[in-house]
């Protein structure tokens, strides 16, 4: 039997997603925890896939892997959960012999901008990345052709501005590109016309913003995941909302003493 697990973990625990030898990694303490629980043993054998390699200090809240297994799904998340340290399996869904995790109808990514923009600004921007357009100099990983970005949205949240940008897929660093992109237009340091140009081909770089305040929300397919979040999942998850927003409201403290005046200052 095929699995698809949907798994949330904080990307700061971490050294990205891809396995390293010497360090902590997502896929690498998944493929541990499944090891430890007898979920599988041979991770090639198994199939064993990801959907998205994020990136050093990127969160998910909606990654996936799959893996062949003789567990039924909710006995292979249980059994999951009950090895995984700092990686939680929320949702489960039985999946056919040849699925693969990569293969997604859409990816949705949610940066989380905490210094004062203008949300008309950023929108004017973000109207400029949606549809196909020539991306080769918002990654390190240039396509071949154009690339298509179904939707970009921006919303006021809590304490923040969001940046929602969603895909079939994205190549290496491209979201945090993008963002930079609209924050450079929001300033008013890159004007409209270089991020168009940009999108046409034309070699610019307007950097690329910090891993930490971007989360993969969301990765959707044809298939239906099935919800199960057990009692200590759930308190694990609050402990990660709980740290993320302390951390997030000390981000903002210290901004906002070293924009203060200083003390005594005339």
């Amino acid at each position: 039997m095929r699995v698809a697990l949907k798994i949330a973990y904080d990307g700061r625990s971490f050294y990205g997603h891809q396995r390293q030898p010497d360090a902590p990694t997502v896929e690498g303490e998944c493929l541990a925890a499944l090891k430890a629980a007898r979920i599988l043993t041979d991770p090639q054998g198994a199939f064993f896939r990801s959907a998205s390699r994020t990136d050093r200090g990127v969160s998910a809240v909606g990654n996936v892997i799959a893996f062949n297994t003789d567990l039924r799904g909710e006995g292979a998340l249980g059994a999951f959960n009950d090895k995984a340290r700092q990686v939680w399996a929320w949702a489960v869904a039985e999946v056919p012999e040849d699925f693969h995790p990569r293969h997604a109808v859409q990816r949705w990514y949610r940066y989380h901008v905490l210094d004062p923009v203008s949300l008309e600004a950023l929108r004017v921007a973000a109207a400029c990345f949606v549809g196909e357009h020539d991306f080769r100099w918002y990654t390190s990983d240039p396509p071949h052709g154009s690339w298509r970005i179904d939707r970009v949205d921006v919303a006021q949240g809590e304490g923040a501005t969001l940046v929602d940008v969603r895909a079939r897929s994205f190549r290496r660093g491209m979201v945090r590109r993008i963002v930079a992109a609209l924050l450079g237009y929001a300033s008013g340091d890159i004007p409209l016309e270089a991020l168009r140009s940009s999108l046409r081909g034309e070699k610019h770089d307007f950097g690329m913003v910090p891993a930490s305040p971007l989360t993969l929300m969301d990765v959707s397919y044809d298939e239906a995941f099935r919800t199960i979040l057990k009692p200590k999942v759930l308190d694990e998850w609050r402990e990660m909302e709980r740290d993320l927003f302390l951390r997030r409201r000390l981000f903002e403290a210290i901004h906002a003493a070293a924009d203060a005046p200083s003390a005594g200052a005339a």
